[in-house]
C-alpha cells in the first residue's frame, strides 16, 4: 500500500540522517512499542442502531530509537479497518530544547497531546475535539527548563496521509507558553499557561468552507454530536488558557479555548467557544507522572493504581452574529480507572449529555452512555 511504502521511505531516510550525524562512542538503543485500546460502549437512547457497541478503538506499534542526541519516533496505526501513519518524527536534543521534524501533534492542547492510553476518560473533552486538530506535517521548537516550557512551530495542514489530492494549501503557525513551579518535597506541581494558532487562507480555493466538530463525549456514536460549517472562510485564529494542578493523591486540569474564522464576500466572523475542568483523586498509589520536556500529564506514577475521575465540559459552536450554528451541549462525566501493572488498564466511565440547540438532528434530547476500556500499553 502507498502509505505504507511512504512511511518505510520516511523512516530510511530519518535513520540515515540520524547516522550521519552521529558521533564517535554514541551507541543506538531502540525500543520497540505497541498498544491497544478495547473500548466497550451502551446507551439507552431509544434508537435500535445505538443500543451498544465494542470495537478496536486503537491498535499500533512502532519504535523509539536514540542516538547521541537524535531521536527517531515511528508509529503505524492498525485500526478501525485502516492503516495510517500516526507519529513520524526525528528529534535532535540539544541543552534545554528539542528541534523536532516530521508528522505529530502541534503544541496546542495539553490534553491533546496526552497519550490515548493516558487520558483521565476514554477521550478528550468535547470542547477539546472542537477546536484542536490531528496531527500535521512540520516543524516545532521546544524550549524547557524548570521553570518554563515554550514551543513554537510551523506546520501544513495536513498529516502525512493527506499530502495528495485531498491535502489543504494553508499554513498554520502554532505556539503554546508554560510557566510552572514544583515543590517536590510535598509532591505538588502548579502549571499555568496558554496558546495561540493562526492559520492562513487556502490558496488555490476560491470559497473555501471551514467546519468545526465535535464527536462529544464517544466517537462509537454514527454522528458527530456538533458541527458547524463555516462558508467562504479565510484566515483562523484560535486561542486558549490552561491550568494544572497535581499532589500526592488529586490532580486538578482545566482548559478554555476560542476559534474565529474570518470570512470573505463581507460575511462576519465566525466565532465559538468551550472549555472544560477535570480532576482526579488516587484511591490507590501515589503522585502523577508530569513530562516537563512538553509540559503534559501523565498516568499515576505508581505500578498499581486506582483513580477516580470527574469532568464537567461546555461547547457551544452557535454564533447568531454570524448565522453559523453548529450546536451547544454541556456534559458531566465519572469514572474509574484501574491500572493492574505499567502494561494493562482496565477504565469504566459513564457521561450525562444535555443536547442543546442546534445540535446534529441525530441528537434530539438528553442522553446517558456508558463506556468501559481495557487497553495494554508497552
Amino acid at each position: 500500500m502507498l502509505v505504507i511504502r511512504l512511511f518505510r521511505a520516511l523512516c530510511l531516510a530519518a535513520m540515515l540522517a540520524v547516522a550521519g550525524g552521529a558521533q564517535a562512542g554514541d551507541t543506538l538503543r531502540v525500543k520497540f512499542r505497541s498498544r491497544a485500546l478495547l473500548d466497550a460502549t451502551a446507551t439507552g437512547y431509544g434508537k435500535d442502531d445505538v443500543q451498544g457497541y465494542y470495537r478496536l478503538e486503537d491498535f499500533r506499534v512502532g519504535f523509539k530509537a536514540n542516538y547521541g542526541r537524535y531521536e527517531l519516533k515511528a508509529d503505524i496505526g492498525l485500526g478501525g479497518g485502516k492503516v495510517a501513519v500516526k507519529d513520524l518524527q526525528l528529534n535532535y536534543h540539544v541543552n534545554g530544547g528539542v528541534l523536532s521534524v516530521g508528522n505529530g501533534y502541534e503544541p496546542f492542547s495539553m490534553d491533546m497531546l496526552i497519550s490515548t492510553a493516558d487520558l483521565r476518560l476514554h477521550q478528550s473533552a468535547a470542547s477539546v475535539l472542537a477546536f484542536t486538530d490531528g496531527r500535521k506535517l512540520g516543524v516545532t521548537y521546544h524550549f524547557y527548563n524548570r521553570n518554563w516550557y515554550l514551543a513554537t512551530g510551523l506546520y501544513t495542514h495536513n498529516d502525512i496521509n493527506h499530502i495528495g489530492e485531498d491535502k489543504k494549501n494553508s499554513l498554520v503557525s502554532t505556539s503554546r507558553a508554560v510557566w510552572r513551579t514544583h515543590d517536590a518535597r510535598r509532591g505538588r506541581l502548579l502549571h499555568v499557561g496558554g496558546a495561540f494558532s493562526f492559520c492562513t487562507k487556502e490558496a488555490n480555493t476560491e470559497a473555501p468552507v471551514g467546519e468545526v466538530s465535535s464527536d462529544g463525549v464517544t466517537s462509537m456514536l454514527p454522528s458527530p454530536l456538533l458541527e458547524a460549517e463555516v462558508s467562504g472562510m479565510c484566515s483562523e485564529i484560535k486561542g486558549l488558557l490552561e491550568v494544572l494542578y497535581t499532589s500526592r493523591k488529586v490532580l486538578v486540569q482545566g482548559e478554555y479555548f476560542i476559534d474565529r474564522i474570518n470570512r470573505t464576500g463581507g460575511l462576519k466572523a465566525y466565532t465559538a467557544h468551550g472549555g472544560y475542568v477535570q480532576g482526579s483523586w488516587l484511591l490507590c498509589g501515589e503522585g502523577f507522572e508530569y513530562d516537563a520536556m512538553y509540559a503534559i500529564p501523565g498516568r499515576p506514577s505508581s505500578a498499581k493504581a486506582v483513580e477516580l475521575v470527574a469532568r464537567f465540559n461546555y461547547t457551544d459552536l452557535n454564533d447568531g452574529g454570524s448565522g453559523v450554528f453548529g450546536g451547544e451541549e454541556k456534559d458531566l462525566s465519572l469514572g474509574v480507572n484501574w491500572y493492574l501493572n505499567k502494561y494493562l488498564g482496565v477504565k469504566f466511565g459513564g457521561s450525562y449529555v444535555w443536547v442543546g440547540d442546534h445540535c446534529n438532528s441525530f441528537y434530539d434530547k438528553d442522553f446517558f452512555i456508558a463506556q468501559a476500556r481495557l487497553q495494554y500499553i508497552f
